[in-house]
């Protein structure tokens, strides 16, 4: 005997005492230490149910007041594992037959006891597997309702798929993203259904989908846009985190979490869209505003320019027919004329800051070289100009180019808001301003040796001038840098692409 059914606690439905004693007494004889109750009638029965939790049941078939077919229907009500054999003395065949049915154990003559402790350790054995089955089962629908409840709280989609690609697992976020039913897909590959196909048509490798990839390795794959297929054969963009279920060092199922991105991809392409938009009408404004300054420069130049000249002229002849008159008329008609040559200094400085003639009649090179002398002899900051861009100015072929309009503009510009910034905030003694052509890029640096930009300097690296340089070189697709430190200067660092024309003269 095993010694763990030494000790068995047993309920007798048995009428008769004598009957009971023999039954007793071979499973003393069989080893068993035994607690028992004996009961006749239904009420003393489903007492000592209600009193105590008993190993076994041995019930007789034949009761004066009781039988053995409703002895079970009264345990079977609150307990479905505990073994009910009969010990009876005869039992028909079909009644045997009938209570089988009704889930009774087994059956022992009366006349063959010695076949009953063997009968009731087989019984305790099969119970015991059932109760733990049972207590098996129970926890795994436990652990399934916790699943279930969790990835239904979920915000992403969730799937479970075994090795050969199957779907064993679908919460209903990820039911609602494809359109799938999980009861429509459970069992079956759907390698084929929802990671057919790329977008664009082609078929998607294993290696392109991190759902599938999990099971080859076994590491966890993350994607920022992927393609699932919904049901109606329409794509879904989506994030995905996919990783293995690893037993004895083998990928046999593959967990996917993924989110529906189609909103936020929508919402990137409408905020580049904008930008675009914004980066147009900016380019546009600026191309306006150019051709404004040229207008007004050309005015200021040739018309005003020429009459102030004219005006001059008069003044010269006047002098000369005055020149024997009263020294303080002629004082004054100097004095007029003098007027008249700083006004016309004036006007030239106003027409070259609206829009420098040299920058469209002899390009980029001399009307910053012209920009840094006059700023220089206005500022009294040294000045400090290098430039390489004769290279850049030739093709493979040896026909000569120039700059885009566009370009040589933007770079004219930023190195007038450069300086203008220098002589106002930074106190600087020296700048040094290099312009270089190389592989197809135009590079500027202005760099000075002031006091530089603290948390509250004049110039915020958000100010206007510096975003309008900033807008200028995005709108060129160029890259702006802004570096400076209290009393380390600044540095300004812009490359545009160069954008290139041919003038039109043939390579000799």
């Amino acid at each position: 005997m095993n010694a763990h059914l030494t000790s068995l606690r047993v309920l007798l439905v048995e009428d008769s005492a004598d009957d009971a004693d023999l039954t007793l007494l071979a499973l003393g004889e069989a080893g068993f230490r035994i607690d028992w109750k004996r009961a006749d009638t239904e009420i003393e029965m489903r007492a000592m149910l209600a009193d105590a939790s008993w190993d076994v049941v041995l019930s007789d078939f034949n009761l004066p007041r009781f039988s053995a077919h409703k002895a079970l229907a009264v345990l079977r009500e609150t307990d479905v594992d505990t073994p009910f054999i009969i010990v009876s003395g005869c039992i028909g065949e079909e009644s045997a037959v009938a209570l089988m049915k009704e889930g009774v154990s087994d059956f022992v003559m009366k006349d063959k006891l010695a076949r009953l402790a063997p009968a009731i350790e087989r019984e305790l054995r099969d119970a015991a597997v059932r109760r733990e089955h049972r207590r098996s089962q129970e926890a795994l629908r436990e652990n399934e309702k916790l699943l279930k409840g969790i990835t239904s709280s979920m915000g992403e989609g969730v799937m479970v798929l075994d090795e050969k690609g199957r779907l064993i697992f679908m919460n209903p976020e990820a039911e609602h993203l494809l359109g799938w039913q999980k009861g429509e897909l459970l069992g079956k590959d759907v390698r084929g259904m929802i990671f057919s196909q790329q977008q664009d048509g082609l078929p998607i490798a294993a290696s392109a989908s991190p759902v599938l990839e999990v099971l080859q390795d076994g590491k966890v794959h993350r994607t920022e846009e992927n393609v699932f297929w919904r049901k109606d054969a329409t794509p879904i963009s989506v994030s995905i985190t996919a990783s293995a279920i690893i037993e004895d060092r083998h990928a046999v199922a593959s967990v996917a979490v993924f989110q529906d991105i189609s909103q936020r991809k929508q919402a990137e392409w409408e905020l580049r869209e904008s930008r675009k938009q914004l980066r147009e009408l900016t380019a546009y404004l600026q191309t306006v505003r150019e051709e404004e300054r040229t207008r007004i420069a050309r005015e200021l130049h040739d018309e005003l320019g020429q009459m102030l000249t004219g005006v001059k002229l008069e003044a010269k002849w006047l002098s000369s027919q005055l020149a024997t008159q009263k020294p303080e008329i002629v004082n004054k008609v100097a004095s007029m004329s003098g007027l008249i040559d700083e006004t016309l200094d004036a006007m030239r400085r106003v027409a070259a800051d609206l829009r420098p003639v040299m920058l469209d009649d002899l390009g980029l090179a001399a009307a910053v070289e012209w920009l840094t002398e006059d700023f220089g002899k206005r500022s009294g900051i040294e000045v400090r100009l290098e430039q390489d861009l004769e290279h850049g100015l030739y093709d493979c072929c040896g026909v000569q180019c120039e700059l885009d309009a566009g370009v040589a503009t933007a770079a004219y510009r930023i190195v007038q808001e450069c300086l203008t910034n220098v002589s106002r905030h930074a106190q600087a003694r020296h700048v040094r301003v290099l312009l270089q052509c190389k592989d197809d890029k135009l590079t500027l640096r202005i760099s000075d040796d002031g006091k530089g930009v603290s948390a509250g300097g004049a110039i915020k690296r958000n100010s206007y001038g510096i975003v309008g340089m900033r807008e200028r070189v995005n709108v060129l697709g160029g890259t702006f840098d802004f570096t400076s430190a209290q009393g380390a200067g600044t540095t300004v660092e812009v490359v545009l692409p160069l954008k290139l024309a041919e003038t039109g003269r043939e390579a000799e």
